[in-house]
């Protein structure tokens, strides 16, 4: 089974989730700690994945609310379990950076409401892919505030 279908199975369908998408990524940038870090975790693999909860009908509308989620999912070194890190809801999602519109590019930036994180894909390929779902994901599920998508190929938005 590979990495994502185990984070699927492992992480996801416990809660009633269905994992839509996933990318692999390293952090571009150091994050700063504020205090002296002692006896870290050691090595991990982190992707960022993306998510919906589907309730049941609802009696007024007669659809099925959903609930969309990006959540930050580890696996340490050494172990072959995951671990559900940081989770936003998608509204919360503010702007999604593709960094190069004019070539195929492994990085990228996701801004929330309260955070800000610089990544770097496995591939470009697996970004663009993942940014697909993304966006596919928010003109389906968000009404009102979308994340704005700055600097994507125009393959990424299905031009």
């Amino acid at each position: 089974m590979n990495a994502k279908s185990a984070i699927s199975k492992e992480i996801f369908a416990p809660h009633d989730e269905r994992m839509l998408g996933a990318v692999q990524v390293k952090r571009r940038t150091k994050k700063k700690i504020p205090f002296l870090a002692t006896g870290g975790q050691g090595e991990y693999l982190t992707y960022i994945c993306l998510s919906v909860i589907c309730f049941s009908m609802c009696s007024v509308t007669n659809k099925k609310p959903a609930q969309a989620s990006i959540t930050k999912v580890k696996q340490f070194e050494g172990s072959t379990s995951f671990v559900r890190r940081t989770q936003w809801m998608l509204e919360q999602l503010r702007q999604v950076n593709g960094i190069d519109p004019n070539r195929d590019s492994p990085e990228f930036d996701l801004l929330f409401e309260n955070a800000f994180d610089q990544w770097v894909a496995n591939t470009a390929s697996e970004k663009c892919t993942f940014f697909q779902v993304l966006h596919h994901t928010c003109q389906r599920y968000l009404t009102d505030k979308k994340p704005e998508f700055i600097n994507c190929q125009s393959k990424i938005m299905g031009g």
